[in-house]
């Protein structure tokens, strides 16, 4: 405006010029006040008003034509169906300052009608709206037929400034490009994807194998169900599927899957084959497919390992996927789930740009459902793995904007464990306050006695603190909770911490090796494993794996170590350092 302010006025009173001498005449609207950057119009009828404002659009579109993007006149209009008191100079009501509010709520080139009867829902839809929207009210909505004389969108209860109730508004016509409030049923889209599992078809006519195929998908779906950033149709909704052509696309109409895993087997005495694909239901593209051989009686077992190993590579595929989608398309054609599962697999990524990339993505889920504690808390997360690399550059700073997302993960949902155990891990890690650490991953696992990560985290802080025995159920609990976790190795990392706790050497070690053979570059079980061979006393093994400390994290010395770890002053900590040091880590600078 300021750059080409001359310019800008010119194309304002045009416009307002073409709204007084041809649109308002001819949908029977009077002009009440232009406020410079505005305007304020009465109608007899709601169908007057959204087809004027329908026309006010198409105007300041025309005039947008040979003008730059960052030149472009877009206006948000509000609409409010009520009672006003008029006289020559002005109308009067709260049903004004509702239409203005709604207008707030439209998005460029959008309408916004509210659903009072007040010329204050009025002054509310109006806020609804952005530039070049309408927003309407429930009492406009119902005065106009639906896909004839406009098209409505219901946008739910809405909370407008100055209004003490929440207002309800509807969209008329379509949705801008850049709306400021998505259609109701965009803000219930679930941020984890939909995978239907239907019954395996036999290859074979025998009878008696005839149920095997219920049986891989039962088992199956059962280990997927424990996947928490999954939903998993039932078996009761996919059985009508089965042995259907174009299964995929039947499937993802029917019950919106966002993944379909499909397939049949041979089976030959206590012998069975078994072909299983998945596809991604938007395409019809395998992602993943292979053959598996088994034994029917394994298949009866509560942990079935034919259908174990198909859960684990279908999920592991899965966020795979979602990974490559977050590499290849730019964030506002993303779905919320890919950004979810994308930030999930990539903040646990060795390489440094991967983890830095998914600050990006938790703020564009934040910025979509800012209502939601999940990707606040993951934010929380976010900086506590920051800190545990050594990638932080200000602890202190760190500190207050972790607490300050787990804050707000907590606002949303006060009984959200997932928030209460990353806000745990935040005492933890960054402000050393154990006690407080393990208040709060003892309340996560009240609130959810099923959360895996409450559990190791409480395992972790049990194990700083010399809890051994505690800290040891607690991390096996934990890896007993979460068999499909895409970071397995975190939890074998960490449940090697606590093996170290209880003098458990061996133990430690096997798991630190097991996390290491998924993940090499996390430094943490590096040190964990080093320690453990220091008490072992096995000092070769234990210099090569210092010496794998030492080329992910150069810097790193005994002092540095002592100054970032919450027991530094326990006994854990000082014979951790004491191990440390003799394989050969710096003592200081």
């Amino acid at each position: 405006m300021q750059q080409h302010e001359h310019n800008t006025i010119h194309r304002w009173t045009d416009f307002v010029g073409t709204v007084t001498r041809e649109i308002l005449p001819r949908h029977q609207g009077v002009l009440v006040k232009s406020l410079g950057d505005g305007l304020l119009v009465r109608f007899e009828t709601v169908l007057n008003a959204a087809s004027a404002a329908h026309a006010m659009h198409r105007a300041a579109a025309r005039q947008n034509a040979g003008f730059p993007s960052d030149q472009h006149f877009h206006l948000r209009a509000g609409l409010n169906a009520a009672f006003a008191w008029c006289d020559a100079q002005d109308v009067y009501g709260t049903g004004i300052n509702l239409a203005a509010r709604l207008a707030t709520l439209a998005g460029p080139g959008e309408t916004i009608a509210g659903m009072s009867a007040y010329m204050e829902l009025a002054a509310a839809l109006a806020g609804l709206g952005q530039p070049g929207e309408t927003i309407g009210n429930a009492a406009a909505r119902d005065a106009l037929t639906n896909g004839i004389d406009a098209t409505c969108e219901d946008l739910g209860d809405c909370f407008l400034k100055h209004f003490d109730m929440p207002v309800r508004a509807y969209r008329l016509g379509p949705a801008s490009p850049q709306p400021y409030l998505t259609g109701r049923r965009d803000y219930g889209r679930p941020m984890a994807p939909t995978i239907a599992v239907v019954p395996f078809e036999a290859r074979s006519d025998t009878r008696a194998y005839l149920d095997v195929g219920n049986l891989i998908a039962d088992g199956v779906i059962c280990r997927l169900s424990k996947a928490v950033n999954l939903k998993v149709v039932s078996r009761l909704s996919t059985a009508a599927f089965r042995n259907r052509p174009d299964l995929a696309a039947q499937v993802s109409d029917v019950l919106n899957a966002t993944y379909v895993l499909t397939g049949s087997y041979v089976a030959d005495g206590d012998r069975v084959l078994v072909s299983a694909e998945l596809c991604q239901a938007s395409n019809n593209q395998v992602i993943w497919a292979r053959r598996s051989s088994g034994s029917v009686g394994d298949l009866l077992a509560p942990d079935s390992e034919l259908t174990s190993r198909i859960a684990q590579e279908v999920h592991t595929a899965i966020f795979e996927t979602e990974v490559e989608q977050i590499r290849t398309q730019p964030l506002p054609c993303l779905e919320s789930y890919s950004l979810l599962l994308g930030s999930i697999a990539l903040m646990h990524r060795s390489n440094k740009q991967d983890f830095l990339q998914t600050r990006t993505l938790l703020d564009e889920l934040i910025n979509r459902h800012n209502r939601m504690a999940a990707p606040h808390a993951l934010l929380g997360n976010w900086f506590i793995l920051r800190l545990t690399r050594g990638w932080s550059e200000d602890r202190v700073q760190e500190a207050a904007e972790a607490l300050r997302a787990t804050r707000a993960a907590l606002d949303r949902d006060p009984s959200d464990a997932l928030a209460l155990a990353t806000e745990g891990f935040v005492h933890c890690h960054l402000l050393k306050d154990l006690e407080v650490a393990r208040q709060r991953c003892d309340q996560a696992i009240n609130v959810n006695p099923s959360h895996a990560l409450g559990w190791l985290y409480r395992g972790t802080i049990q194990a700083f603190l010399g809890q051994s025995d505690a800290a040891v159920e607690a991390t096996r609990r934990a890896l007993e909770l979460s068999p499909l976790d895409p970071h397995r190795y975190y939890f074998e990392s960490l449940g090697a911490t606590a093996e170290l706790s209880a003098h458990r050497y061996e133990s430690a070690e096997r798991l630190a090796r097991a996390s290491l053979a998924l993940n090499r570059m996390h430094s943490s079980t590096w040190r964990v494993l080093t320690i453990a061979l220091v008490h072992q006393g096995r000092m070769d093994e234990a210099r090569e794996a210092v010496r794998n400390v030492r080329h992910l994290e150069p810097n790193l010395t005994v002092d540095s170590y002592l100054a970032r770890m919450p027991n530094a002053d326990l006994d854990t900590g000082r014979d951790w350092a004491r191990c440390l040091a003799a394989a050969g880590l710096p003592r200081g600078r």
